[in-house]
């Protein structure tokens, strides 16, 4: 399993995930009860902050101020970790709202199910707009090197940095629909002057994928016969 850590700890790479969205349930661990965990509901989501609430088992108050706790959750392709400290928390019984800021955030590529990356058989042009940026930084143009149907591996002369979200959209030579979806950056290297990056979906339509999945299907069937 490869980690990746984001160097400034902040919820905005996250903040597209289905699993950080108001009304969403995340397991959450309190450190002095590590192998307790308990449901949480989002409430709200900045870069700076999460709150969230939780009911109340007992007579007995939390008392979380202070504390560090760790939300977590899994996709296909990865495991994000979030650590956050307690900074305020309301109790209207039975209900605890807790408002957290992040001390540190991680990204864990899953092996679990991880298919090889191919490359297309055809040139695919990637268009991207990074979520967040400057109008002036916020487009740009990748090439497709290599794909699988939870992971891109792109090409661009754009400034990308990891844990970055991209709205990506592309075309597949044999199909005429345009294939669009969410994707977040979770490796970058260098090669030669431009800039290689690898993203893993966060959100996509079934439709989408499974387009993705009918292409890099006929890409194997392709290179075993």
């Amino acid at each position: 399993m490869t980690k990746t850590m984001i160097d400034i700890p902040s919820l905005t790479p996250f903040m597209a995930d289905k699993q950080l969205q108001r009304g969403a349930f995340l397991q959450m661990l309190i450190s002095k009860e590590a192998k307790t965990p308990i449901q949480v509901m989002i409430e709200h989501v900045k870069g700076g902050y999460l709150v969230v609430s939780h009911e109340l088992k007992s007579d007995t108050k939390n008392d979380l101020l202070g504390s560090t706790v760790r939300v977590r959750w899994e996709t296909d392709a990865a495991i994000n970790t979030i650590d956050l400290e307690v900074v305020s928390e309301q109790t209207v019984w039975p209900i605890q709202l807790l408002a957290m800021v992040p001390i540190s955030v991680g990204v864990e590529i899953s092996l679990k199910g991880k298919q090889d990356v191919l490359p297309p058989d055809n040139v695919i042009s990637v268009p991207y707009k990074v979520m967040g940026a400057r109008p002036i930084e916020e487009k740009g143009q990748a090439l497709l090197l290599k794909f699988s149907p939870t992971r891109l591996v792109l090409a661009t002369d754009g400034y990308i940095t990891k844990g970055e979200f991209l709205h990506v959209s592309f075309v597949i030579p044999t199909q005429k629909q345009e294939i669009f979806g969410m994707a977040k950056v979770v490796e970058k290297n260098f090669q030669d002057t431009q800039t290689v990056i690898e993203l893993i979906f966060t959100d996509i339509s079934e439709k989408h994928h499974q387009l993705i999945k009918d292409y890099y299907k006929n890409l194997v069937t392709t290179a075993s016969s």
